[in-house]
């Protein structure tokens, strides 16, 4: 209770001599969290005592656990699976949470509706929102101080940053996405390596996305997975504690005719972004695992879909992605679907991915 209190009022402190609260809401998944990194850190250069907080989906920001720059994570539940009332209640105390802490700015990066009634909750402060196609209506847009645009043909990265422009605070000419880890998480990463074989010269491929349509075909990652192995490479197949995800893994290690290493569902993501920054490269489809290896400064090779690269490949000089440029043949299997299924991976041979590989010039980077 002593220790609350004593925070309490370092923060009052800090307010009284002049020093910015923010907010940022990132109401998404872990990798979209993680792109906010480059934000954080220019609010950080601008204001070096600045308050930040993130308001998040529980879980999603696991990987900025300790982060010295964030002063906290508040995580709140998806609507899904509540019942009217317990919606009603956590969106209550949510306000008057919001309300109480007295931000001097909040940047919503999402555009669920009820961020137009957190934004009005924080009274006094400048509250920035993205920009939407359904969301161009006087009840939205008269929520926040202003809106600035969406990402159009720049990153996410980017058009985070922006956020920050709309309220004149400097952005940086060369934004970057690092990832801090602790000694103890680079220290069970070596663990878990050496319990594997403790492999020198390795890769992690990490073949699962939360999403079904950026899938890569089982077969597709086996017949990678074996011709690595046959070049000398380790191959580390990684994925979430998730059933779906773990199963999946083992289907892959059980249908190869190599022995790749199996550390699916074995590390925290942090962990796993440990090993990632041991590995020579790395391979993955569009998801956190993909944006982490940017920000442990791995090389890699991501697979796109449906998903646009130019807003959401990773942010690195060391990234390469396969990509749709519009000339791939038509899918007999997805190509009669509607929607993004329509875009499928399956125009991505794994010949296609080691050739990727063969020009990708590691040795530039050592």
């Amino acid at each position: 209770m002593q220790s609350v209190e004593l925070s309490v009022k370092r923060v009052e402190l800090l307010m009284k001599l002049g020093n910015k609260k923010f907010l940022i809401v990132i109401l998404r998944f872990h990798g979209d969290v993680l792109l906010t990194k480059p934000m954080i850190d220019d609010l950080k250069a601008n204001y070096p005592n600045a308050i930040i907080d993130l308001l998040v989906f529980e879980g999603t920001a696991s990987l900025f656990e300790g982060n010295q720059f964030i002063n906290e994570i508040i995580e709140i539940k998806t609507s899904e699976g509540l019942s009217l009332w317990q919606k009603i209640s956590s969106e209550f105390s949510l306000i008057r949470r919001l309300n109480r802490s007295k931000y001097d700015f909040g940047f919503f990066l999402t555009t669920q509706w009820r961020l137009a009634l957190l934004s009005i909750s924080m009274m006094g402060a400048k509250t920035a929102a993205v920009s939407d196609k359904k969301r161009e209506g006087f009840l939205w847009v008269n929520s926040f101080t202003t809106i600035f645009p969406e990402a159009g043909d720049n990153h996410i990265v980017d058009r985070n940053l922006s956020a920050l422009n709309v309220f004149d605070i400097k952005i940086s000419t060369n934004p970057s996405l690092d990832l801090p880890l602790s000694r103890k998480t680079e220290i069970k990463a070596t663990e878990i390596l050496k319990s594997k074989g403790s492999p020198t010269k390795f890769c992690v491929v990490h073949p699962i996305s939360r999403r079904e349509v950026k899938l890569w075909t089982k077969e597709n990652f086996i017949v990678l997975i074996d011709e690595l192995e046959s070049k000398g490479i380790k191959v580390l197949i990684s994925s979430a504690p998730d059933s779906f995800e773990v199963d999946y893994v083992n289907y892959l290690e059980a249908n190869a005719n190599s022995r790749p290493i199996n550390i699916g569902g074995q590390t925290s993501l942090l962990e796993l972004a440990a090993i990632i920054k041991k590995a020579d490269f790395f391979i993955g489809l569009d998801s956190v695992a993909s944006h982490i290896s940017a920000a442990v400064d791995t090389p890699s090779i991501t697979l796109f879909g449906p998903t646009s690269a130019v807003n959401w490949k990773p942010w690195s000089r060391k990234s390469k992605v396969i990509c749709r440029d519009g000339s791939e043949a038509f899918c007999e299997d997805h190509g009669h679907k509607e929607g993004k299924f329509k875009k499928c991976l399956c125009y991505i041979t794994p010949q296609r991915v080691i050739e990727e590989l063969d020009s990708f010039h590691f040795n530039e980077y050592n």
